[in-house]
């Protein structure tokens, strides 16, 4: 029992870390220097050994600074998911949850891509179970944006050319909803010849539930009808079908993402 106290305390020691340094880093003045912030994975359990009695928890020194290296071995180790001793790409990438580049000085040129202040943020709390009524943020997916007049123009236009759908290719379209007034819902319009398929989930944030129903109001899917009939959803034109928010947290947000094909796909 000790042990399995110990390693819970140490995660929440880590996760709490991971909290006050997204806040810090999210703060009104970004900091002038890369950052990345690190925390425990979407489904994250300590190894076996951990608890099992096999990896004693090590000695706690009355020194912080110590004992903080003793905590960052572990956090190592846990890191090091194949026990290789190195720290591979894909185990770094899975701990990522917040990533910070500024701009380097003299790259300040008008429409220079190096002036983009590059920041990457994922929840800390997500849920893999996509498909259970509401949608939950998940940390391999993108965080939504903020629903506004200017996202709703980027939206109208395709995000991509020649995306593969079954055996037709297609464009992308994103659109996007917010539990925000004014937001709640947004239009998917088919003309005549052409269907919307290949449904997926492009980003998210907070929870959220949605349905999608035809321009008569007659329901055509929602959220807690699971995620392979969301695969396999296909509207065909000439319509206008609504995609509706019917519930979760105030700040949620779903980006959907079809692609518009040719209706004899």
């Amino acid at each position: 029992m000790l042990r399995k106290l110990t390693v819970v305390c140490s995660i929440m020691g880590l996760s709490l870390g991971v909290v006050q340094a997204q806040d810090d880093m999210m703060g009104d003045h970004p900091p002038m220097h890369p950052g990345v912030v690190l925390g425990p994975p979407e489904g994250f359990e300590p190894p076996a050994d951990w608890t099992a009695g096999t990896m004693p928890p090590p000695p706690m020194p009355d020194d912080p600074e110590e004992a903080r290296w003793i905590i960052l071995d572990r956090f190592f180790k846990l890191m090091d998911a194949d026990g290789s001793g190195a720290i591979e790409p894909g185990e770094f990438h899975a701990w990522v949850r917040d990533f910070h580049m500024p701009p380097p000085d003299g790259m300040m040129g008008d429409g220079d891509m190096h002036n983009v202040d590059m920041h990457v943020r994922r929840p800390l709390h997500s849920d893999m179970g996509m498909m259970d009524g509401v949608l939950r943020a998940r940390a391999d997916l993108h965080i939504a944006p903020e629903c506004s007049d200017d996202l709703r123009s980027s939206e109208q236009g395709p995000q991509d050319e020649g995306v593969p759908c079954g055996d037709q290719e297609g464009n992308l379209i994103f659109r996007t909803i917010c539990n925000t007034p004014g937001f709640e819902s947004v239009a998917i319009s088919l003309p005549d010849g052409r269907a919307a398929g290949c449904f997926g989930i492009e980003a998210l944030r907070g929870e959220i539930s949605f349905k999608i129903v035809s321009e008569d109001g007659d329901h055509i899917w929602d959220t807690t009808m699971g995620k392979e009939s969301y695969r396999n959803l296909k509207l065909d034109g000439p319509g206008v079908f609504q995609v509706k928010s019917t519930g979760g947290s105030g700040d949620g947000g779903v980006t959907v993402k079809f692609v518009d094909v040719p209706a004899d796909m």
